[in-house]
């Protein structure tokens, strides 16, 4: 079933019958409220002529025809009729009203009988009744109530509650078609749009909404993740063409060295120079492959965080960079508090470290100092990594977290190590950047982590 026609449904049609059906019942009720009304003055009144029927030596009679008020009354005042103990009428109210011609009082009971019947009269409420006189003779008495009045405000309730559910039925149905439309255009929006995602189409946000509820909420979480897939979709493509790029290079020299050893017979020295050669473009291809093998790990596994000390992964990260440090006469020093906890991947910051170290020993002239700091600020920890090398320009302190970004093509790597970085800054909710490294020159790169997740 489409959403418009639950909607209307379940908006429209189901409250509806919930309505008529209320009226229905509203009016069953309402109904026999009346005839209650109705059989407690007939029992009334039967109740009052029962006790003076039989107050005369002369005669037993009814009171209400002796009643100065008879012609005020007479026009909804019930009619009655007493029978003797051979079924004859006795008296009856009014005179020329109709009545029954005989009835037997011993087939009646003490205990007043009502029943709604339709007869000459018209419909009526009618009562029966066995009264006995002072000698023990029994004697009928009838009453009749005239039920027009009561089908008159029958009538109307009815039609007072078909013109209510008539009104309240269209503007219902009216209000619940124009919400109908508008929610399944808006829903049919986000649905058009969801389908065109389902087939790569990441180049239009989903169509505005004016709305505040709900749906412009999700229609604004489906816009950001649109946004968001276009982006990795677009950085994907370029990491690709960067990684393929930067395979092509050593392999178009590789084939290049191999094919001009093997167009003529060469000497061994030759031979082992172009396999020197090679094999500094297949250590490359090892470098650049495994780097491009650990962004993929790490953008495709989720971050296992565990509470732990950033210090001891610290330590362990400057303790196997030294020796790297050592061969090019580099000195590493390093401060930190006592105890660093977080929730972190060990691995992941490790990793990450590793990369900021390499590179700041990479680039730092021989001799040189590099600088490490662990330091708490406000809600996070910051690593920073400061070297004295040629340092990053301003305007390249945030392309050198992208992908195969390199300020020069000199030196070894492939551009991967502050990628690594910022991804596992991200991943952690926290930050990588370039700060201004001051007189001194130099870079210093920043990774901040918080304390809690």
């Amino acid at each position: 079933m489409q959403l418009r026609s639950r909607l209307l449904l379940f908006g429209a049609v189901v409250p509806l019958v919930l309505l008529a059906a209320a009226i229905v019942i509203s009016g069953l009720v309402f109904n026999r409220v009346l005839l209650a009304e109705h059989d407690r003055a007939l029992l009334a009144q039967a109740g009052v002529e029962s006790v003076s029927l039989f107050d005369r030596a002369t005669a037993p009679h009814l009171h209400i025809s002796e009643s100065p008020l008879d012609n005020q009354i007479r026009e909804f005042a019930a009619r009655g009729a007493l029978y003797g103990p051979d079924g004859a009428p006795i008296a009856n109210y009014p005179a020329d009203a109709p009545n029954p011609k005989r009835m037997d009082p011993a087939a009646l009971s003490t205990t007043p009988v009502l029943e709604t019947v339709v007869g000459a009269a018209g419909h009526e409420r009618q009562l029966w009744v066995r009264v006995d006189d002072p000698h023990g003779r029994p004697h009928a008495l009838w009453l009749a109530a005239s039920l027009e009045r009561h089908d008159r405000e029958m009538a109307e309730y009815w039609r007072i509650a078909a013109l209510v559910f008539v009104l309240v039925g269209v503007v219902l149905l009216a209000i619940q078609v124009i919400h109908a439309r508008r929610l399944s255009e808006r829903v049919g929006n986000l649905t058009g749009h969801m389908r065109r995602l389902r087939t790569g189409n990441l180049d239009a946000a989903p169509p505005p909404d004016p709305g505040t509820d709900e749906i412009a909420e999700l229609r604004r979480a489906i816009a950001e993740t649109t946004e968001r897939l276009a982006a990795a979709r677009s950085s994907q493509d370029r990491l690709i063409a960067d990684a393929a790029h930067e395979l092509r290079t050593p392999l178009a020299a590789m084939r290049a060295g191999i094919e001009i050893a093997l167009r003529r017979e060469r000497p061994a020295t030759q031979l082992r120079e172009t396999l020197d050669h090679t094999l500094i473009e297949v250590a490359r291809l090892t470098q650049l492959s495994s780097s491009l093998l650990d962004l993929a790990a790490l953008r495709s596994s989720p971050v296992e965080r565990s509470r732990g000390d950033l210090v001891s992964v610290l330590i362990e990260a400057v303790d196997a960079a030294r020796a790297l440090a050592e061969e090019r006469g580099c000195i590493v020093r390093v401060q930190h508090p006592t105890e660093a906890t977080a929730e972190f991947s060990a691995s992941a910051v490790r990793q990450a470290l590793d990369n900021l170290l390499h590179n700041a020993i990479k680039f730092s002239p021989a001799a040189s100092e590099i600088f490490v700091e662990l330091r708490g600020v406000d809600g996070r920890w910051e690593f920073a990594v400061v070297d004295r090398g040629p340092g990053i320009p301003i305007e390249a302190r945030e392309a050198v977290f992208e992908p195969f970004h390199r300020l020069g093509r000199a030196g070894p790597g492939g551009g991967l190590g502050l990628a690594i970085v910022r991804d596992v800054a991200t991943r952690h909710r926290g930050r990588a950047w370039v700060e201004d490294p001051g007189e001194a020159g130099g870079a210093r790169i920043v990774l901040a982590l918080p304390r809690d997740p």
